[in-house]
């Protein structure tokens, strides 16, 4: 049986429109659903600050380098840039370079430059201590937990709600264990108290990954970076 000249015309227009109408919808379904579609990082657009110590100090932005820093790390799992504000032997309280030095509120390019789109705090490690004439004596608990307190209060008024901050527990090798459970403790309970994320380095650097009781090695720097990563990726 022939099919008449206009009903096959007819057939052709309405075979076309479906098709436009349903190809965004397989697009979409393709870019939701199970098909794994590659897209930026959330962190990307802004970056990431890192405001720290000598465990962000002492190393580069070298990939696979032995002193690859556990920032440069974390910034290249995400594909995007990090910019470190870092000192060593600096602290919320204790200035850096043998007390010669800053803290970490010394550093306002931190928190009055262009917004990141993550802020990071790593530190804490030196405020077991504080500086006075130029030596160091023991830190009682509530000065450190007034310059931890005045240090997140500082950054939250500066940044931006969209910069999330996020608090590093102290990366501790396996020296001074009282005063890492000391000085953590008050780290902790501050950025609980501002309402900010804690990751905990608890463990990280056992002795078989720093280099002197303190700073980590390739392996402890690979350690760091996985607690951030694993805390990060959870909660994006």
């Amino acid at each position: 049986m022939t099919i008449p000249r206009l009903a096959t015309r007819r057939s052709v227009v309405i075979a076309i429109l479906a098709a436009l109408l349903i190809a965004p919808f397989i697009a979409w379904q393709g870019a939701s659903g199970d098909e794994r579609v590659s897209v930026a990082s959330p962190l990307a657009p802004r970056g990431i600050v890192v405001v720290g110590d000598s465990i962000t100090a002492r190393y580069n932005d070298e990939p696979g380098d032995e002193d690859q820093g556990w920032w440069s790390i974390a910034g290249h799992h995400f594909d995007t840039t990090v910019t470190p504000f870092a000192q060593s032997g600096s602290g919320y309280l204790r200035p850096g370079h043998d007390c010669r030095g800053n803290t970490f509120i010394d550093r306002p390019d931190a928190y009055t430059g262009p917004a990141p789109s993550l802020l990071i705090i790593e530190g804490g490690r030196n405020d077991w201590a504080m500086c006075e004439n130029g030596t160091f004596v023991t830190a009682p608990d509530d000065v450190i937990a007034h310059a931890v307190d005045r240090y997140l209060d500082t950054l939250q008024t500066f940044l931006p709600k969209s910069t999330r901050i996020v608090v590093l527990g102290p990366p501790w090798g396996p020296l001074d264990p009282v005063n890492q459970q000391r000085v953590t403790a008050i780290i902790r309970a501050q950025a609980t108290e501002h309402g900010l994320q804690f990751i905990s380095t608890q463990g990280a650097l056992t002795a078989d990954r720093v280099v002197d009781g303190v700073h980590p090695n390739r392996q402890g720097s690979l350690a760091i970076a996985r607690r951030v990563i694993a805390a990060l990726d959870k909660t994006a």
